[in-house]
């Protein structure tokens, strides 16, 4: 029985993922990926030994991508914890980050009451909370004190790398606090390390992987779908995953009003980030901070993880920019002052650096007043779609990786019948 043909277009991790479950699947499957590299966000630029992903970026151990790297057979190293104290930014001072009852105790961010009121609710998050509506909308309902509910929103930011506390679903906010309690990886190598792996592991299944080969356009036509590539070329498929963002999904399939729908109605989730390779770390530096009157974070990943040469660190500085704001022209000045406040001396180890103004880090927000889109296009038989702004399950890269194995196993499910 000939095999049933299934192209996926993007080569980021959604597709990738998409691609090896469908191989593993029986599907004969292509991979059109219209950049030089694959991996999308999930890249990493070598510069002189120092590794820079395309901003911060954590694996986190209880979620979908680790779950589905570690089923499929992905091998990949790396560390799980910072070694100093955690601070905390308020007022432009440094106090300690209240994350364990330990931290809450000695805390100068607090004062008494204020300690007892945080742990009440940080106990409410991790007895499992949820809500109907916004993040805001529940901070609202637990009557907390302006310093307990700004760190409280800190918290979730940092989880999620959203600035969007009334737009943002409360269940999904508080069921990602949760998961990142479990903790986080830094991944040796960088992301690409993750993306390697993935290729490699397409490529040996019979995967055909393209790169720098655009598609034009998706339609679906009698007896599968019709892709026009970038050159010209017309081909057929049984069926297909389009593994890019909601306006790039829209775009190449103009006719299908749910996908105009969705590129209507996501809401891009961006950052401004410093990356900053430095010869030695300063001393009387710290390690982590996390703007709670300020959304800023700073964090050395280079700490738990091999991304830098011998002797040297790789800081990431980053701005959550609330949704729907664009960076100022300060954007960069801004990230130095707190690099400034958090490991004075910096500027003078200085030795390369990366400025992302803007970066999307997710494609759109699960937001409290509609449910992101289904794997399966209304509409449009034979066509799935894979992504950060797709399925129910998770934020972020987890979202990708969910979204993209149930697309897969629905496309297979879909080519049975």
């Amino acid at each position: 029985m000939m095999k049933r043909r299934v192209d996926i277009v993007g080569g980021g991790l959604a597709g990738l993922l998409a691609a090896i479950e469908l191989s593993r699947g029986g599907a004969q499957v292509v991979v059109w990926e219209s950049a030089s590299e694959f991996g999308g966000r999930a890249r990493t630029r070598d510069v002189d030994g120092f590794l820079f992903n395309r901003g911060p970026h954590a694996l986190y151990c209880n979620g979908a991508l680790k779950r589905e790297l570690d089923r499929l057979g992905i091998a990949y190293s790396g560390g799980r914890s910072l070694s100093g104290t955690r601070k905390a930014i308020a007022e432009g001072k440094l106090h300690n980050l209240p994350t364990t009852f330990g931290s809450i105790v000695r805390t100068s961010l607090f004062g008494l009451r204020d300690k007892i009121s945080y742990t009440r609710v940080f106990k409410t998050v991790m007895d499992g909370a949820s809500g109907n509506g916004s993040f805001a909308d529940w901070l609202d309902d637990q009557h907390l004190s302006p310093i307990v509910r700004s760190t409280i929103e800190a918290m979730g930011r940092l989880s999620s790398y959203a600035n969007g506390s009334t737009a943002v679903s409360a269940r999904a906010l508080l069921d990602q606090i949760r998961l990142t309690t479990g903790g986080t990886i830094y991944v040796d190598g960088g992301w690409i390390s993750l993306v390697n792996g993935l290729v490699t592991t397409a490529r040996s299944m019979g995967v055909e992987l393209n790169e720098k080969a655009a598609v034009r356009q998706v339609s679906c036509v009698a007896g599968g779908v019709e892709l026009i590539l970038g050159n010209g070329a017309t081909r057929f498929a049984d069926a297909v995953v389009l593994a890019v963002g909601p306006r790039d999904a829209a775009a190449l399939a103009p006719e299908i009003p749910s996908l105009m729908e969705e590129a209507r109605e996501a809401r891009p989730v961006r950052a401004n980030t410093l990356d900053l390779a430095m010869r030695h770390w300063p001393s009387q530096a710290n390690d982590f901070a996390l703007g709670i009157d300020s959304p800023f974070y700073l964090s050395v990943h280079s700490g738990s993880a091999k991304l830098a040469p011998d002797g040297g660190v790789l800081v990431h500085i980053a701005k959550y920019l609330p949704i729907g704001e664009e960076p100022s022209k300060e954007a960069v000045e801004e990230l130095e002052t707190v690099a400034d406040l958090v490991m004075p001396g910096w500027r003078e180890l200085e030795v390369s650096r990366q400025k992302l103004r803007g970066m999307v880090v997710s494609n759109a927000l699960p937001r409290w007043d509609r449910p992101r889109a289904d794997v399966t296009v209304s509409g449009a038989s034979g066509l799935f779609i894979a992504g950060d702004w797709v399925g129910q399950e998770g934020m972020i890269a987890d979202a990708a990786a969910a979204s993209a194995i149930k697309a897969a196993q629905s496309a297979l499910h879909w080519l049975s019948r």
